[in-house]
């Protein structure tokens, strides 16, 4: 787990090279793998003589790593475990991204995670992730720290508050169709997503609205979220190198933003509750303590990543799964034919129209069981952990993930089909895990569920369209996505 040390070293002795640089290159890299060995021998052997898991920890270094990002980039991460368990059980050791892991699978896997999560399990992400989310961001805190900063966050999330932005979202979902479909015969979708999940990101999250900057700022929030899963060797033209290079230049952008929206509040030319950064700089604690810099900047890049690039691969999916079940689009059409009864023609949705959209809401959660946007996420055993008779040793990682729910078909009959009717009822809790699960389930849920509800509306009520190639493969990258980014024909509807 303390990966990021080899990789310290490994970079101060790359500032050496301009001496010597294939010297000081190999040089570095020795003494990098070396630490390494030492830090996962340490590890491994911390576990010498306990009843562990079943399983491989594979090659030593690298473990299971390139095999499992291989199964994962390809959409075959649910193959990949389903393997493992059939021939382990539903609990096995490997070791992935420098460190022993214990995966958790299935209902019970998530139940003992997330309940045990801030108690004998701590969220402590791998060093690679925090480079990139930032050391203060919610998703690499815990405890006290992660409560504090996840009420920062809900001040703006929460139903209560999201309401007065629906006007504000239905405006640039629609400027989208305008700009980008619009006199179009073709396009391709998961691209257009992407700029318009980013844009409503940089809307309501920190308004901004100058194209340029934007522009700007997604190319480099893309080239970030290409290092969440690679292998995390920090050397010169690695991916991972250039995606925290790119998390340093996005850090320094929004910098600039924060001090220019501190100076607006305080000068009474914006609103505290103009947006997340407004919320997140008026916000005090109980003691009258305001966020630092640091940790407002962190959490605006944690959600600009998580409510963007996830938010896009489903909607992308929603296109996709349309496309290809007719009675689907059908049915949503529908739907959202009666939220229309009694509107003017160019009158803006509402909250309430939101709340009627329950089939659309159902279509959209079947997506995303079969597709979730994220496969599952780490924790640390910060003490002997006892689970199924096996000891999870105190420094280990532990890795929740959705195939086994997902996929199963105890949860869901014949869950390899696309059937909105799996969510007829209440789906039992641990089961459905896109935006995780206990005390730490994503705090976005309702802005997602929001943005798919407004985009979806204004997609099937003015939009029909066909895929041209049905068989598309879909990778991961790292969210699920179309290999070819999903081109589809468009077709104006008669008014």
């Amino acid at each position: 787990m303390e990966f990021c040390l080899a990789q310290a070293i490994a970079r101060n002795l790359n500032d050496l090279q301009s001496t010597n640089s294939s010297f000081f290159l190999l040089l570095s890299t020795s003494l990098a793998s070396l630490l390494l060995v030492l830090l996962i021998l340490r590890s491994v052997y911390g576990g010498k003589g306990k009843n562990l898991p079943p399983g491989s920890l594979g090659f030593p270094l690298i473990g299971e790593t390139l095999q499992f990002l291989s199964a994962y980039k390809s959409n075959k991460g649910k193959d990949w475990v389903k393997q493992r368990v059939e021939r382990y059980g539903p609990v096995f050791k490997t070791s992935l991204m420098g460190s022993p892991t214990v995966i958790l699978t299935g209902q019970g896997g998530n139940r003992f995670l997330f309940h045990n999560d801030g108690h004998t399990i701590m969220n402590t992400q791998p060093k690679h992730l925090k480079r990139i989310f930032g050391e203060n961001g919610i998703g690499m805190l815990s405890g006290e720290e992660h409560k504090r900063i996840r009420g920062a966050i809900m001040q703006f999330m929460k139903p209560e508050a999201l309401q007065r932005f629906v006007g504000r979202l239905d405006s640039v979902v629609q400027r989208h169709f305008a700009d980008f479909w619009e006199g179009k015969e073709s396009i391709t979708v998961m691209p257009l997503m992407n700029k318009l999940t980013f844009q409503v990101a940089c809307d309501l999250f920190f308004s901004l609205n100058d194209s340029g900057e934007r522009d700007k700022l997604a190319l480099e929030f893309g080239n970030a979220v290409k290092g969440i899963w690679f292998t995390p060797l920090d050397l010169p033209g690695t991916t991972y190198r250039r995606a925290f290079e790119a998390r340093s230049r996005v850090k320094k952008q929004i910098s600039v933003l924060v001090e220019e929206r501190r100076r607006e509040i305080e000068g009474g030319k914006e609103s505290e509750t103009q947006d997340l950064m407004s919320c997140l700089l008026s916000m005090r604690d109980e003691n009258g303590k305001a966020l630092s810099d640091e940790e407002i900047i962190d959490n605006v890049i944690t959600v600009m990543i998580a409510g963007h690039d996830t938010t896009a691969s489903l909607l992308t999916h929603l296109v996709r799964v349309m496309a290809l079940h007719p009675e689907v689009y059908q049915n949503i059409l529908q739907e959202q034919t009666m939220v229309l009864e009694g509107k003017q023609s160019d009158e803006p949705l509402k909250w309430e129209d939101l709340r009627n959209m329950k089939y659309t809401w159902k279509v959209a959660q079947e997506a995303l069981r079969l597709f979730p946007p994220i496969f599952g996420g780490f924790r640390k055993a910060i003490e002997d952990v006892e689970y199924q008779g096996y000891t999870i040793p105190k420094g280990w990682q532990l890795f929740w993930e959705t195939s086994s729910t997902h996929w199963n078909d105890e949860n869901f009959k014949e869950p390899h089909l696309f059937d909105p009717s799996h969510f007829d009822n209440q789906v039992s809790r641990f089961v459905f895990t896109p935006f995780g699960g206990g005390p730490r389930i994503c705090p976005g849920y309702n802005f997602a569920k929001m943005e798919t509800m407004i985009f979806v509306h204004y997609l099937v009520t003015k939009w029909k369209w066909s895929m041209k190639n049905p068989d598309e493969r879909i990778i991961s990258d790292p969210a699920p996505i179309p290999i070819l980014g999903l081109p589809i024909n468009i077709y104006t509807k008669v008014k």
